[in-house]
């Protein structure tokens, strides 16, 4: 993604707001973060995994993008949180409708997007791979969950009523999916570079 380096430049990156800049800026939906802030921890095994990938990278930078009205952002960033803290990753966010250059940079299927973003970068920004949305698992669950609910003819604030009821408590199994996913790519990228 040689592209990167001219939008993700070393001073437009550090611009980007930290985790609690990010939280403490947002109003109404502040609250749907805190169960997911409040419920998840890594295990010792993925923290240690963590910990020595950003020893063996030399350092990480992380850019998120989101929004503050997504669910799967709400249980996502949290969770990169978490690892960052645990790599000693510098992680900055960005908001997607403010940084649009940013965010075309990561589309999902190269048309849609998708959020949260998660971009690896090494300790120069130098681009290493990137995550996108949600676990695979989840999304399999929620393509065939829409699609039984489609069947139903329902408005379309019933359906997102619908699907929240329906996962919201799958949200601990994604979030250690989420961890899952990272694992395997980020060992992959650091193993390729």
């Amino acid at each position: 993604m040689s592209e990167t380096a001219s939008v993700i430049t070393a001073a437009r990156y550090a611009k980007g707001a930290t985790f609690r800049e990010y939280l403490d800026s947002i109003g109404t939906n502040r609250q749907r973060f805190d169960p997911h802030i409040a419920d998840f921890r890594l295990t010792s095994a993925d923290a240690r995994f963590f910990e020595d990938l950003g020893k063996k990278a030399g350092g990480l930078k992380v850019l998120a993008i989101g929004e503050d009205w997504c669910p799967d952002v709400h249980r996502g960033l949290p969770v990169m949180a978490r690892i960052a803290d645990a790599g000693n990753m510098e992680l900055r966010f960005f908001l997607r409708d403010k940084n649009l250059d940013i965010m075309n940079l990561f589309l999902k299927e190269g048309k849609y997007q998708s959020i949260p973003v998660f971009a690896f970068f090494d300790s120069k920004l130098n681009y290493l791979c990137h995550w996108i949305e949600r676990p695979a698992a989840a999304t399999r669950f929620q393509d065939e969950i829409r699609a039984e609910l489609a069947k139903q003819k329902l408005s379309e604030d019933d359906t997102r009523k619908m699907m929240r009821e329906k996962t919201g408590p799958l949200a601990e199994s994604w979030r250690q999916e989420t961890v899952k996913e990272l694992k395997e790519m980020l060992s992959q990228a650091i193993k390729n570079r």
